[in-house]
Parts: C-alpha cells; sequence; structure tokens
C-alpha cells in the first residue's frame, strides 16, 4: 500500500547562481533535488525530516560530458544513460559505461545522475 507524501517545498532556481545564493543564505535549510530516483522513495516512507528541497535538475552547468586536453570532465547532473553512450568513455573508460548500464534499470538510468550516487 503507498502511503501519502509528507509536505515538503520544492523551489526552482533560475541559474546556479541562484542556487548558491539560496544554499548561502539559509545554511542547512535547502537540500538540492535533481534526478530524486532516491529522494521520492525515502520521502514518500516518510524516512526525510528534510522538508526543503532546490530543484537543480535543469541547471545546465552541472550536466554534460566535456572532454579537453586528454581531460575528461562528467558533471554532478550526468545521467546513467548520457554516461553509456558517450563515444570517449566508451571507447577510454569501459569499464564506467558498464557499470552505468548496471546501475537500476531503464527509469533510473534516465533520471539518476552521478552526483546524487555519490551524494547518497
Amino acid at each position: 500500500m503507498r502511503a501519502y507524501l509528507p509536505s515538503y517545498q520544492m523551489v526552482t532556481s533560475q541559474n546556479l547562481l541562484d542556487a548558491l545564493e539560496l544554499f548561502g543564505s539559509e545554511p542547512g535549510v535547502w537540500r538540492p533535488f535533481a534526478g530524486g530516483t532516491d529522494l521520492m522513495v525515502l520521502l514518500e516512507a516518510g524516512k526525510l525530516a528534510h522538508r526543503n528541497y532546490l530543484n537543480i535538475w535543469h541547471l545546465k552547468e552541472l550536466r554534460g560530458i566535456e572532454v579537453a586536453n586528454a581531460q575528461v570532465t562528467i558533471g554532478a547532473l550526468t545521467t546513467y544513460t548520457e554516461i553509456q553512450s558517450h563515444p570517449v568513455l566508451r571507447a577510454e573508460f569501459p569499464m564506467l559505461c558498464q557499470a552505468a548500464s548496471e546501475t537500476g534499470g531503464l527509469a533510473i538510468q534516465n533520471r539518476g545522475t552521478l552526483g546524487g550516487n555519490i551524494a547518497n
């Protein structure tokens, strides 16, 4: 039987600077929310006391894979699907791509983020 979600507040910042300002202006009050694959399960189960979330899913500054000067940078909001399909990662880091393909089902791979996995 599904439980009802507890009351919580979700706001969305316009950009990364706005997000950082909100986190800095009220330390400990807000928590980042992106893919939500773990947080929604915990919220529904009533296992999260925290109730104020900042939606950062749309922040392009935290998303994507960049390759430059023999260096690869993977943004925190990069999904497992994006990791699996990137040609450089497939060629140079096949074990990372394999791990991404074994993380959850397709819905989790399409929504779950590398940063969310590290944070949780």
